[in-house]
């Protein structure tokens, strides 16, 4: 499967479990996801020609994520973006535990 292919299943999966928090407004943009949270806008979409998934957060800054085997892995800190998201939106009740 190509990284486009695993970016639009991994990003389908994660809108289907972010739009049943109540405490989010998610929106499906091209080839993305936004996130609103009260502190803030979290962006997060495929860019073709680096082949990576880049998120934006109001909180922790800019990452990006390259697809290797085990998912998405950030270029600077190699957390998965499962974790590095999940973590951000844990405050408000969501758990993105069964997208790994």
């Amino acid at each position: 499967m190509t990284p486009k292919n695993e970016a639009e299943k991994f990003l389908a999966s994660l809108a289907d479990v972010l739009m049943s928090v109540e405490a989010l407004d998610v929106d499906e943009i091209s080839e993305g996801l936004s996130i609103l949270v009260p502190a803030g806008q979290y962006l997060l979409n495929y860019h073709g020609v680096a082949h990576q998934l880049w998120l934006s957060s109001p909180t922790t800054g800019a990452h990006h994520f390259d697809y290797q085997d085990s998912g998405w892995v950030c270029t600077r800190t190699h957390q998965h973006l499962v974790d590095v998201l999940g973590q951000e939106l844990a405050s408000f009740g969501c758990s993105l535990e069964g997208l790994r």
